[in-house]
């Protein structure tokens, strides 16, 4: 027994060391690819992501999203950036929860590859992870975005949910059907369009308990399901019923969100990023993969995905998504590379992942030399002091960006003056209410302050016709304008 007992002692040592390896090498990928957040970059502040911080850094104050940050981005992401400024303040406690965060993605991982995949030993759970990487690197776009804190809780379900899929049961455990809710829940209150592979997962399960005729199994994890989704949502809802701002928060989650995803229909700029979620299908194809609920899945996923990615405005970031999809051909390609020696199907294989993946890999070694570049780059750094220096520290409350980076307030460590903070001309012009907003501030409390880019061009009638009557350029610099109120406006 001693022997036996040894042995066992030495395997649990091996998996938790591949697993040390496995959070090591994502730390890495983050340290380097995440550099709106990473220590690597103190200089590097973003856009999207300056924006979420400057949220998290407004909530530590006492400001509240939806009242004093208008965005379409679901609460619980801002409940992410609070939690990461009350770890450690400025960049330190997003970037650890960031670790965390993929960490758990890649514990989860494993877990698939290990359990529904065959997947043994330390080189090959090492290797399933460049695909992965080769994806993540280029389209993080800087980090702290939707989509990668959405991996985790999608890795979680692909897992949950392959226990049915893949060894094809006849009932499914409520319990799982309720961690779907959940993590739907916290998904759909980030970004509602990151939710497509637990919709595949639920939906793939439903079509089978109905084929099955297991009525009472379907009605017990379709009751689960809603409980769980019940139980993400009761959180916002206490915290901004307690503010008395549960409307606000639906409004520009659900249906502002709603608006600005159905702008129109089309594949974006990372439109090439969907080879690797093609990848799959090919792998199955080329393995001879006769798992029919899995397949079911993989066409579900694809098909969501495609959905999803062409609507609205499809940027680089949104593509993180196609990765849970993509690593269910990842693994099935390192199982079947292991057990069929053919030299014919191997070549094929090899050239299907050649094809997939030479974008992304290029991609990545492009955007890795371009971020080689801002290590120490402290140009917009400067900008941003140089202006804010101007403004007097007891009007330091009253300065509004319009079609502004994010990260001049986050650098400033200034408040915005209005809840409409960036984005503004696009906002308007989906909204009227939103420019009826605007305009009554700038006609009753005019800010006494505006920054803009440098290269801002007003198009708004309104704006231009307030600006020219109330503003003054007071200073600019290469990347900013700074206009001072007019003396006697007010």
């Amino acid at each position: 027994m001693e022997g036996k007992d040894i042995m066992i002692d030495i395997k649990i040592k091996r998996e938790w060391g591949c697993m040390l390896l496995i959070w090591l090498s994502g730390i890495v990928c983050l340290m380097y690819f995440s550099y709106m957040t990473s220590p690597l970059f103190p200089k590097s502040y973003g856009w999207d992501s300056a924006f979420f911080q400057l949220v998290g850094v407004g909530m530590k104050k006492g400001y509240i999203p939806y009242r004093d940050f208008f965005d379409m981005k679901g609460p619980w992401l801002f409940f992410v950036e609070y939690a990461g400024q009350l770890l450690w303040p400025d960049r330190v406690g997003i970037f650890l929860l960031q670790c965390i965060s993929l960490g758990c993605a890649l514990f989860f991982g494993q877990k698939i590859f290990r359990r529904y995949f065959k997947g043994t030993g330390m080189v090959s759970s090492l290797a399933v992870l460049i695909p992965f990487y080769v994806v993540l690197a280029p389209t993080i776009e800087g980090g702290n975005l939707t989509e990668e804190w959405s991996l985790p809780l999608l890795f979680l379900s692909m897992y949950l949910a392959l226990d049915f899929i893949v060894e094809e049961k006849e009932l499914h455990k409520p319990v799982y059907g309720f961690i779907y809710g959940v993590c739907f829940g916290i998904i759909a209150l980030i970004r509602i369009t990151n939710t497509v592979m637990i919709c595949a997962a639920v939906l793939t399960i439903t079509i089978y308990l109905i084929i099955n005729k297991q009525w009472r199994n379907l009605l017990w994890n379709a009751v689960a399901f809603l409980l769980g989704v019940g139980a993400a949502f009761i959180p916002p809802l206490i915290y901004f019923g307690y503010y008395g701002e549960i409307g606000s928060m639906l409004y520009a989650v659900f249906v502002f969100g709603f608006v600005y995803g159905t702008e129109g229909f089309k594949i974006g700029v990372g439109g090439t990023f969907l080879l690797p979620l093609f990848f799959t299908i090919a792998v199955f194809i080329l393995t001879g993969q006769k798992k029919r609920r899995l397949w079911l899945l993989v066409l579900l996923n694809t098909a969501g995905m495609m959905v999803t990615l062409g609507m609205g405005n499809s940027t680089l970031h949104d593509y993180i998504l196609v990765i849970p999809g993509m690593m269910l051909g990842v693994w099935r390609f390192a199982e079947a590379w292991k057990e069929d020696r053919k030299i014919w199907k191997r070549v094929f294989l090899a050239a299907a992942v050649l094809l997939c993946f030479y974008y992304p890999f290029r991609r990545m070694a492009r955007d890795g030399m371009a971020i080689y570049w801002k290590i120490g780059n402290d140009m917009e750094y400067r900008y941003v002091t140089e202006t804010a220096a101007y403004i007097p520290e007891e009007e330091r409350n009253s300065v509004w960006g319009y079609e502004c980076h994010q990260r001049w307030f986050l650098i400033a460590d200034i408040m915005p003056y209005s809840r409409y903070c960036g984005w503004q001309e696009h906002y308007m012009q989906l909204s009227p209410q939103i420019e009826t907003d605007i305009r009554k501030m700038m006609e009753s409390e005019p800010p006494k302050w505006i920054v803009t880019k440098a290269s801002t061009v007003f198009r708004n009638a309104m704006m231009i016709e307030q600006m020219e009557g109330k503003y003054e350029i007071f200073v600019e610099n290469e990347g900013f304008r700074l206009y001072r109120l007019k003396d006697g406006t007010m």
